[in-house]
């Protein structure tokens, strides 16, 4: 069993040192060390308040943590992981995009829609969208009838640099515009269909 399971995580707006509120941190929880000191695990998405603070996981954080590590990873709640691990900061990272990065409106970014077999979708399945920079892969963490937000996992360059959106950021996209994963950035697994 894993210390996340044992002890409930939270974030933590701060530096790394803990002192000021530049990005947001996830507290490890670890047992070795005493009970006034703790480890910070440094995430690259910006605190959104200018304020340093504790913030608990939400239910919806920690479904989603488990969803993908169970998506993206293979890997049971109870089997042998480690959060320091590469593969499970790369799922804390999409964690904290999703609760702390608010989603954008994605018509400014989107190019045509192309024509394809549209497959349902669901939370924590990797997606590709049709950007006006290319097919960008990107990861469902909210989804309703109509759209889906994404967690943008390569980053979209614009003519207009303000525009620009950087790895983590957040879209809001009809799910008419979703394609298959294969369209992204991926390798496509054995069941894909190519042309």
């Amino acid at each position: 069993m894993t210390q996340a399971v044992k002890h409930p995580l939270k974030w933590r707006l701060a530096d790394v040192q803990g002192a000021g509120y530049e990005q947001v941190n996830i507290v490890l929880p670890d047992t070795d060390l005493p009970a006034n000191q703790e480890r910070l695990l440094a995430t690259d998405i910006p605190s959104p308040i200018p304020t340093a603070m504790d913030v608990h996981w939400s239910e919806e954080d920690a479904q989603l943590f488990y969803l993908l590590i169970d998506k993206m990873l293979d890997l049971g709640i109870n089997e042998g992981w480690e959060l320091q691990s590469p593969e499970i900061v790369d799922i804390l990272h999409v964690v904290a995009a999703a609760h702390f990065i608010a989603p954008l409106e994605s018509e400014a970014y989107l190019a045509k829609d192309i024509s394809t077999v549209l497959q349902e979708v669901d939370l924590g399945d990797l997606v590709a969208i049709h950007t006006q920079d290319g097919f960008k892969s990107a990861i469902i963490t909210e989804l309703d009838s109509i759209e889906a937000t994404c967690v943008l996992l390569e980053a979209i360059e614009m003519e207009d640099e303000e525009l620009s959106l950087d790895v983590y950021d957040t879209l809001v996209v009809n799910k008419h515009s979703l394609l298959p994963a294969e369209f992204g950035n991926v390798i496509p697994g054995e069941e894909a269909t190519l042309h």
